[in-house]
């Protein structure tokens, strides 16, 4: 984890220190959208706890249950060690239950043949 300093405020032009600022704020609007985004798959997951499969459901919820720790714990970091963060957040794959295939009714020899 590296900390970077902050550069004299004083010496910086007014250009790059609303640069500066701009980063901030895309920094954390990037982390609480992470953080509503996780909260929001907690939730659903918890839902989804009491069905079929649910063992595997309970890992799932408990790793998003760390994260979620981890990233309302730290205080916000640098703008190059919140993509990293932003990445695991969305390669979270939710696999849902797909209903089967209906196949066709099979011809009855009944609607074949109306003359009977």
């Amino acid at each position: 984890m590296s900390v970077t300093t902050l550069p004299d405020l004083n010496l910086l032009p007014a250009e790059a220190l609303k640069a500066l600022v701009r980063a901030q704020h895309e920094q954390l609007l990037s982390r609480e959208t992470e953080i509503e985004h996780l909260k929001l798959l907690l939730a659903k997951l918890q839902r989804m706890q009491f069905g079929r499969k649910s063992e595997k459901l309970t890992q799932q919820i408990e790793q998003l249950e760390l994260r979620l720790e981890e990233l309302q714990a730290r205080p916000a970091e640098s703008t190059s060690q919140a993509s990293p963060s932003a990445a695991t957040a969305s390669s979270v794959f939710i696999s849902t239950p797909t209903k089967p295939a209906r196949r066709p009714l099979p011809r009855s020899s009944a609607t074949s043949n109306p003359q009977t």
